[in-house]
C-alpha cells in the first residue's frame, strides 16, 4: 500500500515495523501516532487474508477512538476503490469494536482488561498508550502468548511516556539489547522538523509545567515519585529578577555553599542572601576544569563577602577546604564531609525551605534540571539514599552547592556576628585592610561599599 499520505516519521515507523518481529514507538502527543497505527492495522488486514489484528488500548474510550481512525482510513480506501471500479470493500462489515473484511480478516479493538483479552490468537497485536495501562504486567502476561504460535505474528507497542514504574519503560530500555526489536522516538521537535504543521511555542506555553512538557512532548521518562524535589515544588519557588552579578549590591546577610569538582564534575558556588526569613539565590558561579589553585582564588574572593561558608571537603575538596578554613577561621568556614547521613540532613533542610516557601531561586533550565535530578530511594534498613546520574551538565553539583549554602545559613551560631571582610581585587592578596573591617558601622557591615 502506498504511504504518501504519511509524514516521514510515520512512514519510518511503519517500515520499521515491517522488518522486525517487535516494534516500540515512544511518541509525542499530537503528532499523528494513532493515525499511523490505525493505517498499519488496516494494511495488515487487507494484505493478509484470514488475519486477526487485535488493538488493546488503555481505556474503553481510547479503543473506540482508535478503531474510528481505522474506519476513517477504510472510508478513504472505499472511495479509492469506487474510483477504480473495485467493489471489494462494499462487503466490509463494521461494528463498534470490530471490522470484518471479505478476505476473512478482522480488526478488533478492546480496552486493556487482562481477563477479557485472553483467548485471542493475533497476527498483529497492537498495544496502544501502553504506559497508561492499569495492571500492565498482568496484561502483558495475558497478551504476549497471542503472537507466539504464529511465526509471522508481530507486536507493536506505542505510547507517550508516563514515568518509569511501568512495562512500557522496561520494554523501551531493554529494546536496545534485542536485535529483533525496532525502536523509534519522535519528539514534537522531530515531528515539526519533518513536516508537522503545529506551533511549538504555543504548545510550550500551554503546558502546565516543565514535567508535562518534557513527558508529553519531549518523550522523557520522568519519575516524580522518585524525585527528591518535584518540578512543581521547584517551580513554585522560582522568581524573576533576583539574580545579581555584583555582590556589593547586596545588603542582607550572605551565605555561601561550595561543591567541589575537577575533571568530571563541576565546582559550583551558590550565593544566598537572607532577607527576613527568606533566602534568595543571587548567583551560582560555575567552575569547570580549572586547577585547584585557580579555584581557590575564586572561592577565596567569594568568601570575603560571606557571613558563613559551607564547603565540600570530600575527596578532592579536602585541601581547598583546609586552606580556606586556615585563612578565614573555623567560625566562618565550615568544611562538610559528604556521607549518607550529612547528605540526607542537608538535602532535608533544603527541601524544607522549598516546602515552606522560604527560598527563592531564579528560573534557569540547568538549575531546575539539576535540582530535579536527585532521586530518593529507601534502603532495606529504612534510610533515605540520594543519588543522581552523572551527565555532561554535572552530577547534581548545583543541588549540593545550594544545599550547602542553606546548611550554612541554618547552622550559624546565632550569637556570633562575623563581619564580612572583602578580598582584594587580587584574590591571592589575602585580607584587605583588616583594621578597616573593625571600623565598619555595625548597622552597615558592608562599610559603605
Amino acid at each position: 500500500m502506498e504511504l504518501k499520505i504519511l509524514l516521514p516519521y510515520q512512514k519510518q515507523f511503519i517500515e520499521g515495523y515491517q522488518n522486525h518481529k517487535f516494534a516500540i514507538w515512544n511518541a509525542s502527543r499530537q503528532i499523528g501516532k494513532s493515525f499511523a497505527v490505525a493505517l498499519l492495522a488496516l494494511m495488515k488486514a487487507l494484505e493478509t487474508p484470514k488475519s486477526t489484528v487485535l488493538i488493546v488500548s488503555a481505556s474503553e474510550r481510547q479503543s473506540k477512538e482508535l478503531i474510528e481512525k481505522v474506519k476513517m482510513h477504510l472510508e478513504f480506501v472505499k472511495n479509492l476503490g469506487k474510483a477504480l471500479d473495485v467493489d471489494f470493500f462494499e462487503d466490509v462489515k463494521t461494528q463498534t469494536h470490530i471490522i470484518k473484511f471479505p478476505n476473512q480478516s478482522r480488526i478488533i479493538s478492546v480496552p486493556s482488561n487482562p481477563d477479557t483479552v485472553r483467548g485471542f490468537t493475533a497476527d498483529l497485536l497492537i498495544l496502544d498508550e501502553f504506559a497508561f495501562v492499569q495492571h500492565d504486567k498482568e496484561l502483558w502476561r495475558a497478551v504476549f502468548p497471542m503472537i507466539t504460535r504464529k511465526k509471522e505474528a508481530k507486536l507493536v507497542i506505542t505510547s507517550t511516556p508516563f514515568g518509569k514504574s511501568n512495562m512500557f519503560y522496561k520494554l523501551w530500555t531493554e529494546a536496545d539489547k534485542k536485535p529483533y526489536w525496532y525502536k523509534q522516538k519522535t519528539t514534537i521537535y522531530d515531528a515539526v522538523k519533518q513536516g508537522l504543521d503545529v506551533d511549538v511555542e504555543i504548545l510550550r506555553e500551554g503546558a502546565a509545567d516543565e514535567e508535562t512538557w518534557r513527558q508529553e512532548y519531549l518523550c522523557e521518562f520522568i519519575d516524580e515519585a522518585g524525585a527528591f524535589l518535584p518540578y512543581e515544588l521547584i517551580q513554585s519557588c522560582e522568581a524573576q529578577d533576583i539574580k545579581i552579578e555584583n555582590l556589593k549590591e547586596l545588603e542582607g546577610d550572605i551565605y555561601i555553599g561550595i561543591d567541589i569538582g575537577r575533571k568530571h564534575d563541576l565546582t559550583v558556588i551558590s550565593v544566598l542572601e537572607k532577607i527576613g526569613d527568606v533566602l534568595y539565590l543571587r548567583k551560582q558561579e560555575i567552575i569547570k576544569n580549572l586547577p585547584f589553585r585557580e579555584q581557590f582564588n575564586i572561592i577565596d574572593h567569594f568568601t570575603g563577602y560571606a557571613r558563613r561558608v559551607a564547603i565540600d571537603q570530600t575527596g578532592l575538596g579536602m585541601q581547598l577546604a583546609e586552606e580556606l578554613q586556615q585563612k578565614w577561621g573555623e567560625i566562618k568556614v565550615m568544611p562538610i564531609t559528604f556521607t549518607a547521613k550529612t547528605k540526607e540532613e542537608m538535602a532535608t533542610k533544603l527541601k524544607s525551605k522549598f516546602q515552606d516557601k522560604l527560598i527563592k531561586i531564579y528560573p534557569d533550565k540547568d538549575l531546575r534540571e539539576d535540582l530535579h535530578s536527585v532521586q530518593k530511594t529507601i534502603t532495606p534498613s529504612g534510610n533515605i539514599k540520594l543519588q543522581a546520574d552523572r551527565t555532561e551538565k554535572g552530577h547534581a553539583d548545583r543541588f549540593w552547592s545550594l544545599a550547602l549554602a542553606v546548611y550554612a545559613s541554618i547552622e550559624e551560631e546565632p550569637k556570633i556576628y562575623i563581619p564580612p571582610v572583602f578580598a582584594s581585587s587580587n584574590p591571592t592578596g589575602g585580607l584587605q585592610n583588616a583594621s578597616k573591617s573593625k571600623q565598619m558601622d555595625s548597622r552597615n557591615p558592608w562599610g559603605g561599599l
